[in-house]
């Protein structure tokens, strides 16, 4: 048996000695890419169509025109059209968002439908946010930023207090200088129901850099959504996985109603 073995291995190691093997990477099918938002603001509701590349492609993802989109409150069975912009960017200003309603996202393109629901959570207001201290690669400021360099990291603190009657999830999207950054900042109420919150986001960031942190209120399958991103942004060993997306047939992305609270502050 041993010997049959040896055999084997030995078949195999002269082949792949003799012939490359050509592992085809590159010739993926392309899959839908989708980002919608509905919020209790107006002039946020948006969904945004593109679609994946292969593996070694550098260009960003094509958009996708010709949808038909739209967006229906199921809590009033009212249903409105989102039309399309620009190139695969479909918008409706005037589509506000209501706390505590359920929202389906509908959409069909190149012979497809996409479905994805999301419920808009109670908001919980943004009292304020404090810079704590800093960091720049070789060592750490003390408190309010001593010793900030360029392209510090820097610890903001988002301060609001988390009702207890229910669970609560969070992402906050930082804006630095008008420049929307791509850093993932989620937080649940998990062991922290009913307090003040005192967990800092990272943030990179200038002396005298204006920065703007929109606190959102997402229910948990949007949650879930944005944490396994964060864990393969934060990996570096492990084959990376698709987050789990809460849309239908196959598509990337995700469908969000979300609630809005935004503080500004000036890095000292």
């Amino acid at each position: 048996m041993k010997k049959n073995i040896l055999i084997i291995i030995s078949v195999i190691l002269f082949i792949s000695c003799e012939k490359e093997i050509d592992i085809n990477l590159n010739k993926s099918n392309p899959r839908f890419v989708i980002e919608g938002n509905i919020s209790n603001m107006a002039g946020e509701c948006y969904v945004k169509i593109t679609k994946t590349i292969n593996f070694d492609e550098v260009i960003p993802n094509p958009s996708v025109s010709g949808a038909f989109v739209t967006i229906t409150n199921n809590t009033t069975n009212q249903t409105d059209t989102i039309n399309e912009t620009i190139s695969g960017l479909y918008i409706n200003n005037s589509l506000t968002g209501i706390e505590g309603h359920k929202y389906t996202m509908n959409i069909k393109v190149n012979g497809e439908t996409f479905i994805a629901s999301s419920i808009m959570p109670k908001m919980v207001n943004l009292d304020s946010i404090q810079q704590m201290e800093s960091s720049s690669g070789g060592g750490h400021g003390g408190p309010m930023g001593g010793g900030i360099s360029s392209n510090s990291i820097i610890r903001i603190t988002p301060k609001y207090t988390d009702p207890e009657n229910y669970a609560n999830y969070f992402q906050f999207v930082v804006t630095r200088n008008d420049t929307l950054q791509n850093d993932v900042f989620i937080q649940s109420d998990f062991g922290f129901n009913g307090l003040v919150s005192d967990r800092p986001l990272r943030v990179k960031a200038n002396k005298k850099d204006m920065v703007k942190v929109d606190m959102q209120c997402i229910d948990e399958a949007v949650y879930n959504y944005f944490f396994g991103l964060s864990e393969n942004i934060n990996q570096s060993s492990a084959t990376p996985a698709n987050p789990v997306s809460n849309i239908s047939n196959n598509a990337l992305g995700y469908f969000k109603a979300h609630t809005t609270s935004t503080k500004t502050i000036i890095i000292k």
